[in-house]
């Protein structure tokens, strides 16, 4: 039996999805007080302020060395992961979040798994054998049939932030975003220094920081940055300590252990998403907890026939050779 220690990337995959689970629902909150597009460009430059701070008193590096000690590829490839992954993908989850709740637009998540193991599959040669593909369809289902049952369908209320399929679609190109960024981040991790990856904590503020110049470069073009900034400056209906505790949750703990998950699975982004996508299941007990929502029996049988996909996965290779 393979030790606890061989799958420390697997645990820390986990602990990942605890925090993200964690941060959707001051998220939601947030982006249903001030707006999806506002908590998008605040929540970045508080990432980048926290992680910078973080990375000073951590990393035996000056501020100067964040910007000059990684390799022009790291910039590359964590770069096009964080607007890829951060701007973009989480644009569209914010959004998502609002119209149809956290723990409705979380299902869409389950549909990273297949996007990271197909942009994987051309950008960093990722290969999985036919059980780990089995556990990835096995998690995919039991979320699916946890959260698409006609009665969370009718839990979607109407937040006058958009249609339900505009939340299904921005949820969807949430998930494909995400999957995809892991993937470029993936790739990042191949290149090192002196044959030592780049930290995982300096990976992450690498994402961050192109993310937030990328997403307020955009922003500005367009003439859109007094808009977004008015809610935030206003603190329009409270919002702005919802954004903080969903910024400690989410880009700055979550973002930093999903990293460093990715950094030890390597060249597995696909295993990483899979676990990532068990989001579903941690928000169910959270959504009781915050908005009372009933955790009914069919509900647990797919939280079980999720985890049981994610163990299948993890345990792929013994499986395979067990047969």
């Amino acid at each position: 039996m393979p030790s606890t220690f061989s799958y420390l990337g697997e645990i820390i995959a986990v602990a990942t999805t605890i925090s993200w689970s964690i941060g959707i629902f001051p998220f939601t909150e947030a982006a249903r007080r001030l707006g999806p597009d506002s908590v998008n460009h605040f929540r970045l430059i508080l990432a980048v302020l926290f992680l910078s701070i973080l990375s000073l008193i951590f990393l035996p590096v000056s501020f100067s060395g964040l910007f000059s000690s990684p390799l022009p590829e790291h910039w590359l490839w964590f770069g096009l992961s964080g607007v890829v992954g951060l701007a973009l993908g989480d644009h569209f989850a914010f959004t998502s979040y609002a119209i149809l709740g956290p723990r409705i637009s979380s299902i869409f998540s389950t549909l990273a798994p297949a996007a990271a193991l197909f942009t994987g599959y051309f950008v960093i040669g990722e290969r999985i054998n036919v059980v780990g593909v089995f556990g990835i369809l096995i998690t995919i289902a039991g979320v699916i049939w946890l959260t698409l049952s006609k009665s969370a369908k009718a839990q979607m209320e109407d937040h006058e932030h958009g249609t339900k399929e505009k939340g299904i679609l921005y949820g969807m190109l949430s998930a494909v975003c995400q999957g995809v960024g892991i993937v470029l981040a993936n790739k990042g991790f191949t290149y090192q220094i002196n044959e030592t990856d780049l930290p995982f904590f300096q990976a992450t503020w690498l994402r961050m920081v192109t993310a937030t110049v990328v997403i307020f470069l955009v922003s500005f073009c367009r003439g859109k940055l007094k808009t977004y900034a008015m809610p935030v400056l206003k603190n329009k209906n409270k919002g702005i300590p919802y954004t903080v505790a969903g910024t400690i949750f989410g880009p700055v703990i979550g973002v930093s252990l999903s990293m460093l998950a990715v950094s030890l699975l390597h060249n597995k982004p696909s295993v990483a998403q899979t676990i990532f996508s068990l989001v579903p299941i941690f928000a169910l007990p959270l959504a009781y907890i915050f908005y009372k929502e009933k955790i009914t029996v069919k509900s647990l049988i797919g939280a079980f026939i999720a985890i049981i996909g994610v163990v299948v996965l993890i345990w792929r290779i013994e499986i395979m050779n067990f047969f």
